[in-house]
């Protein structure tokens, strides 16, 4: 494990904050030919992650230590902006929907095989969306894909006014026309999220204008109930980092990474949910 000075002596004042016992926390450096590491998901033992913006289309396997184990390139995938990653018991599904100017027309998720077959494309398209010039305040963005039950679910990024829409949609291969299905006023930026099927806990990351960002927990979670949807707002105790993707594993233990920016360097963080105070 590299220690992550720079982070650490910004985070230990923050650290009483959020969990009682240091133990329950670790901070990993990733390896740079991740450094805009956007989606997390399990394979065995270890993580898969992947950049985004025109990267390679790969998913990188590394361990929980942070060393890279090996590169999966998917073939028949294009990179245009991967933002998150989501598997069930049979396959990946990789968001290539980011959508920053709100110009895009070919948002993308793409289902691979857990040996990295490219299976099927399913395109998606927002039904409210009307202009595709370009706004940096568009809500027709997002960076988080779920995968729940026979469903895939967007948690929007709306720059504007700091609320998500929740969006779902079949996984099989197809054209989607996405409706919301309900809106949440949380004033935070959703960049990333996993789903814990036994446990039925959702946990989303977010990030706020000012640099600082959180974890969102909603118990119970329901997609088809989703006014009984409350969300649970962590502080994380790391400011001015990037945080763009999240996991549950063991049920109780949250790993969250964040890229490289600047001067700073991609990360993987990880903490237990029985040490979380608001």
């Amino acid at each position: 494990m590299k220690p992550l000075h720079f982070i650490i002596a910004c985070s230990v004042a923050l650290f009483s904050a959020c969990t009682p016992k240091k133990k329950s926390i670790a901070i990993i450096e990733l390896p740079n030919i991740m450094e805009e590491t956007s989606g997390l998901a399990s394979f065995g033992n270890n993580f898969l992650s992947h950049n985004d913006s025109g990267g390679s289309a790969s998913l990188y396997e590394f361990d929980d230590y942070g060393t890279l184990v090996s590169e999966h390139p998917i073939i028949g995938a294009v990179n245009r902006d991967w933002e998150d990653l989501a598997e069930d018991e049979n396959y990946f599904y990789i968001a290539d929907i980011g959508n920053n100017g709100g110009k895009r027309k070919d948002l993308t998720v793409y289902k691979t095989t857990k040996d990295f077959k490219l299976k099927d494309s399913i395109k998606i398209k927002y039904q409210k969306q009307r202009s595709f010039e370009r706004n940096k305040k568009t809500k027709y963005n997002a960076e988080t894909l779920i995968s729940v039950g026979d469903s895939l679910v967007i948690f929007s990024k709306n720059m504007k006014s700091m609320n998500t829409h929740l969006y779902v949609f079949p996984k099989e291969g197809g054209s989607y026309s996405l409706s919301s299905r309900k809106k949440f006023k949380i004033n935070t930026l959703i960049t990333g999220g996993d789903y814990h099927e036994e446990s039925q806990r959702l946990v989303l990351t977010g990030s706020r204008q000012d640099g600082s960002n959180y974890l969102l927990k909603a118990e119970k979670f329901k997609l088809e109930q989703p006014d009984s949807i409350k969300f649970e707002l962590f502080p994380l105790p790391f400011e001015h980092a990037q945080v763009e993707a999240i996991k549950i594993k063991k049920n109780k233990e949250v790993w969250i990474s964040s890229e490289g920016e600047g001067l700073s360097i991609p990360f993987l963080y990880r903490v237990d949910f029985d040490y979380l105070k608001k």
